[in-house]
C-alpha cells in the first residue's frame, strides 16, 4: 500500500477522505503540516521543519514520544501476548490493577479498564447509579469529561447539546461554588463528578475548598464523588495524581491519557471496595472489549515504571514553574495582547485578550516551531502541555520562541 510522504499529496487525501473542515481549521492555526517523525519532545514534518510539541495529543502523551524502555516493553509483549481474552482474566491485568491500588492514595482497590476518557467516565457514573440506587449526576459548568454518552452530558458544550440532544437524563450542571455544592448534594444523588482543574474550559482550577466542600455533602448525604483526573494524573501537574494536592481520595478515581506512553490507548477508573459489592452482584454487567488487553497492560506498567523511577512528577513540577515564569514574563511584556497564565505543573495556560489574537498567537507559535492550540471550551487560552520528561534547555528554547511569536502578534 502506498503511503502518502509528501505535505500536498497528504493533505489532499485527507482533505477527501476525513475532513477538509479539519484541514481549514488547523490551516488558521498554522498547522496545515504533516508530521513524519517524532522523537521525545521534538516533531518534523514532511518540509523538513522541526517543532516543540506543546500540544501532545491534548495533553495524553505524559511522556516524550518514542520512549525507548516503553517500545522495548511494547516490543517484548508483542513476542508472547496479543490483545488477550477481554473477559477471562491474565497475569497482566491483575499486575497492573495491583500497582494502581498500590499507588493511588487512600484506599481506593479495584480497577474497571478502558481504551479512553469517555469510556471511563461512562463507567464511573454507572457504577455510582448502580450501587447507590439513585439517579442523579451533578456535573460543573465549564466542565469536559469526554465524547460518550454520560461523558457528553456532564460536559458544558451547549453546541453538542444541541446538536446531539437529548443526551441523557438525571444530569444537574451547577457553578463551580461552594454554596451551590451544599444547595444541590442531596439524598436524591448518585453522584459528583469534577476536573481539579477544568482543562479544555481554559485551565481553571476548582478550589481546593470548593473539592473538600464536595468531598464533605457526597459523606454526607451517601453519594459517590468522581474525580476525573483524565487530564491529570501520572505527574502532569507535578504530582503523581492531582487529588494528592488537596488531601482527598475520591471513591472513584478515573485516569486516562498518560498510562499508555504514546505508544497504546488505556485508561482505569478505579473505585473503594465498597462500590464493588455492585459488581459483585452484578457480573460482566459492564464490558469493555479492547479495555485491559495484555499488551495494554505490559505497556502501562513499563509507563508507569518510568514515571516512578525517575519521579518525572518533580520534573514536571520544576519545567512547569519554569515554563509558567517564562509565559508570565511574555504576557507582562505584552500586556495588551495577554491577561493571565495560570494552571499547574505542565498543564498551562496563557490567556490572550480575544480569539482573535490567540488564534494570531498560535499561528505564530508554529511558524517559530512551537505546536501549542487554543482550547476547545474558551478560545481565549493557548494550552502548553509538553511531556513531563522534557529538560531545562528544552523548555528555555520553547520560551525563546514563545516570545519571538508574540512579538509577530
Amino acid at each position: 500500500m502506498h503511503i502518502p510522504t509528501q505535505k500536498r499529496e497528504v493533505l489532499k487525501k485527507y482533505r477527501y477522505y476525513i475532513s477538509k473542515s479539519r484541514v481549514g481549521n488547523l490551516s488558521a492555526y498554522g498547522l496545515d503540516i504533516a508530521l513524519t517523525g517524532k522523537k521525545g519532545v521534538m516533531l518534523s514534518d514532511t518540509g523538513g521543519n522541526t517543532y516543540y510539541d506543546c500540544f501532545c495529543s491534548g495533553g495524553q502523551q505524559v511522556l516524550g514520544n518514542y520512549r525507548p524502555e516503553v517500545r522495548d516493553a511494547l516490543r517484548d509483549a508483542l513476542k508472547k501476548y496479543d490483545l488477550g481474552n477481554f473477559i477471562i482474566m491474565s497475569a497482566q491485568k491483575a499486575a497492573l490493577a495491583k500497582l494502581l491500588a498500590e499507588i493511588t492514595p487512600g484506599s481506593l482497590k479495584n480497577t474497571v479498564y478502558g481504551v479512553g476518557r469517555g469510556e471511563a467516565n461512562d463507567f464511573a457514573m454507572k457504577l455510582a447509579r448502580g450501587a447507590t440506587g439513585r439517579k442523579e449526576i451533578i456535573c460543573f459548568e465549564g466542565a469536559a469529561h469526554g465524547q460518550t454518552g454520560f461523558a457528553l452530558a456532564v460536559g458544558d458544550n451547549p453546541r453538542q447539546e444541541k446538536l446531539f440532544g437529548p443526551l441523557i437524563p438525571g444530569i444537574r450542571r451547577i457553578p463551580p461554588t461552594i454554596a451551590a455544592v451544599q444547595n444541590a448534594v442531596s439524598g436524591k444523588t448518585a453522584a459528583v463528578i469534577a476536573e481539579p482543574l477544568q482543562s479544555d474550559s481554559g485551565i481553571k482550577p476548582l478550589s481546593p475548598a470548593l473539592l473538600k466542600t464536595i468531598r464533605t455533602a457526597c459523606n454526607s448525604k451517601g453519594a459517590i464523588f468522581i474525580f476525573d483526573e483524565g487530564q491529570t494524573a501520572f505527574g502532569r501537574t507535578g504530582l503523581l495524581f492531582e487529588c494528592m494536592r488537596y488531601g482527598i481520595t475520591p471513591d472513584i478515581l478515573n485516569m486516562a491519557k498518560g498510562m499508555g506512553g504514546t505508544y497504546y490507548p488505556i485508561t482505569a477508573t478505579v473505585f473503594k471496595s465498597r462500590l464493588n459489592r455492585f459488581l459483585l452482584t452484578h457480573p460482566l454487567i459492564h464490558l469493555s472489549t479492547f479495555g485491559g488487553s495484555d499488551i495494554g497492560c505490559l505497556v502501562a506498567l513499563a509507563t508507569i515504571e518510568i514515571i516512578r523511577k525517575n519521579r518525572l512528577w518533580e520534573n514536571a513540577a520544576k519545567r512547569g514553574d519554569q515554563l509558567k515564569k517564562g509565559l508570565q514574563q511574555i504576557a507582562s511584556d505584552k500586556a495588551g495582547k495577554f491577561s493571565d497564565v495560570r494552571g499547574e505543573g505542565l498543564l498551562l495556560g496563557i490567556e490572550a485578550k480575544d480569539a482573535v489574537t490567540a488564534e494570531k498567537f498560535t499561528a505564530a507559535l508554529a511558524g517559530e516551531g512551537v505546536i501549542a492550540l487554543t482550547t476547545p471550551l474558551n478560545p481565549l487560552v493557548v494550552r502548553f502541555t509538553p511531556p513531563i520528561d522534557i529538560t531545562h534547555a528544552e523548555t528555555e528554547a520553547i520560551l525563546e520562541s514563545s516570545a519571538a511569536a508574540a512579538e509577530k502578534i
